[in-house]
């Protein structure tokens, strides 16, 4: 096995179980504990610090992140981000978070990410939760074409 592969196989795995923690801790309502796992999954996994990362507009941030597996993985981390803020009841920072999640979904798309069931889903139920008429011309159009 190469170590490119090894690699990715790896940091694949360390995000997996980081989002199980990341569920297990909202489910037990622990959710500092939560948004410390975001935040260390983001710099351990993705290399960069998750409010950077969220600060950018999607599609500055993808280009940044490079790959469309690397963007997936951060529109999993905002999406559980969004929903933390929503049970925290924050919902205008949950909303923004929402929308970033499905930006950063679109994009993943454009950088060739074949979505899977669950990516189909997620994108889904992020196009109820969000009010897709703020996303921009571009946007609009790759969630029409989602």
């Amino acid at each position: 096995m190469s170590l490119r592969k090894d690699f990715i196989e790896r940091a694949i795995e360390q995000f997996v179980a980081a989002i199980a923690s990341i569920l297990k801790a909202r489910k037990e309502k622990r959710y500092g504990d939560a948004r410390a796992l975001i935040r260390d999954t983001s710099l351990t996994v993705l290399g960069m610090e998750y409010g950077a990362l969220v600060l950018a507009d999607a599609e500055s941030t993808s280009r940044l992140l490079g790959t469309a597996a690397r963007v997936r993985m951060l529109a999993k981390l905002v999406r559980e981000d969004g929903e933390l803020m929503r049970e925290q009841g924050d919902p205008l920072t949950a909303d923004s978070r929402f929308l970033l999640s499905l930006e950063l979904y679109l994009e993943a798309i454009s950088l060739g990410l074949n979505p899977d069931t669950e990516d189909a889903t997620a994108i889904a139920e992020l196009r109820t939760l969000t009010d897709t008429t703020t996303l921009s011309e571009r946007h609009q159009r790759m969630l029409s074409q989602a």
